[in-house]
């Protein structure tokens, strides 16, 4: 055999078991995973993925469950997408049985998950990417700064469940991660240095001069504000106005526009459809309520850049004398036009930080009664995540998996009915008996 041939064919052998050897290294690391559901059911949201890029280093997640359990299967495949997603995501079952001192360190009970970030956890009792995702935006704030509404003058509480209180809207919140409190006002008491958002809310009692003058202090080093004003203001909230420069119109919007849109029939009910381009707002397109609302005007000389965020339709008017009786638009010193509502401020510190500022001249919106209604609730929560300087979690929302329900119509039910529990078995029958008279007849 020739030395040479018999070298070139060791050589090739060689390189066989190279190139073999290569491609099978390549497969163990290199992985192509392709989603092929309508919904993409088996991938993460680019929601959850974002939030996922916010939270740098280990993401750990404890699924306490009964070893063998038959949801284990279900959980490990859940959580797979997120450590595909996140190098340092990990998922760890443990028996509260077995692991009696792990379970109580991580403080939850059986059936609970636990989420772990950066000293950080989150327990869950239900298990789907929103839930997961707002465990992860709670996360992704660190360390706890509050929402602070001021309360002692009248204001909307948090948490009593009176028609104009803010209840409903506290619990959206608190579950997207945002920590909320209540402060008094007190004329030798600074706010807290830890509030990212004051929250004036609807007051019936006027502020002494030397609350008003901690307000504007708050305002003077940088705060960031939410104030929700009504056509009957009490007095004494001007200086602050004059601060942020707007004006307040005097009167109450009458939009007829809110007459075609809802069936109270109430003219005093303004439908915001109509929403300025700003960040806070991106992709939202659902109509606001806003009951008995004042209208809104910024000042010329204001130092602060103005948005209108929402405004009421152009045959509105700022109606002056009461509402009781039947309403016109009478001229004279009433306005008539489009009408701003809410109007977001911003302005540059010293710091490079951005101050935000929303004023909306009705609170009763995200009250109890009509935080409900259309698209109210989600318009709070996109304002107040804004100003808490949040605006990558402003647009978090999970949509459902679109094919998680089957609804059928009714004729297709019937159509079901018919094949699967009349026609086939029918068939099945007849079939049967076919086969059993041929063979007596064999």
């Amino acid at each position: 055999m020739n030395p040479l041939r018999g070298f070139a064919h060791l050589l090739g052998g060689v390189l066989v078991v190279i190139v073999a050897w290569g491609t099978i290294r390549a497969g163990d690391s290199l992985v192509l995973i392709t989603d092929l559901s309508s919904s993409a059911s088996n991938t993460l949201a680019p929601q959850s993925l974002a939030l996922l890029e916010r939270l740098p280093g280990p993401i750990e997640a404890f699924a306490l469950v009964p070893r063998g359990a038959a949801v284990t299967p279900a959980l490990e495949a859940f959580f797979d997408r997120y450590a595909r997603a996140h190098e340092a995501f990990s998922f760890t079952l443990i028996d509260p049985a077995d692991e009696v001192e792990r379970a109580r360190e991580l403080g939850a009970g059986l059936g609970e998950i636990v989420l772990r970030h950066g000293g950080r956890s989150e327990r869950l009792t239900e298990l789907d990417e929103a839930t997961v995702a707002n465990a992860l935006a709670r996360l992704a704030r660190g360390e706890d700064r509050y929402v602070t509404v001021l309360n002692a003058h009248g204001e909307r509480r948090l948490a009593r469940r009176a028609n104009h209180d803010l209840s409903m809207l506290t619990d959206t919140l608190e579950t997207r991660g945002l920590a909320l409190r209540e402060f008094a006002l007190d004329r030798q008491v600074a706010i807290p240095g830890n509030t990212a958002l004051l929250v004036i809310a609807s007051p019936r009692v006027p502020y002494s001069l030397g609350e008003l003058e901690r307000v504007l202090e708050f305002i003077d080093s940088g705060g960031n504000l939410l104030w929700l004003t009504e056509p009957d203001r009490p007095p004494g909230l001007g200086q602050l106005a004059k601060a942020l420069g707007i004006e307040q119109l005097s009167g109450t919007i009458i939009d007829p526009r809110g007459l075609t849109l809802l069936e109270n029939g109430n003219p005093a009910f303004t439908v915001s459809a109509d929403y300025g381009r700003h960040a806070a707002l991106d992709g939202f397109d659902q109509p606001v309520v806003m009951p008995y609302a004042a209208a809104l005007a910024t000042l010329s000389n204001s130092t602060w850049q103005s948005t209108v965020l929402t405004s009421s339709g152009d045959e509105a008017w700022t109606e002056l004398d009461d509402l009781d009786g039947p309403v016109a638009f009478d001229g004279d010193a009433e306005i008539r036009g489009t009408l701003a509502i809410a109007i977001a401020l911003t302005r540059s510190l010293d710091n490079g930080r951005e101050q935000r500022v929303v004023v909306v001249g009705d609170g009763d919106f995200a009250s109890n009664t009509f935080v409900q209604s259309l698209g109210n609730r989600e318009f709070a929560r996109r304002l107040i995540e804004w100003l808490a300087i949040d605006d990558q979690l402003v647009a978090l929302q999970i949509d459902p998996v679109a094919d998680a329900v089957l609804d059928l119509e009714m004729w297709q039910r019937l159509t079901l009915f018919v094949v699967f529990a009349l026609l086939l078995p029918a068939g099945f029958l007849a079939n049967g008996l076919w086969l059993w008279w041929g063979r007596r007849r064999a």
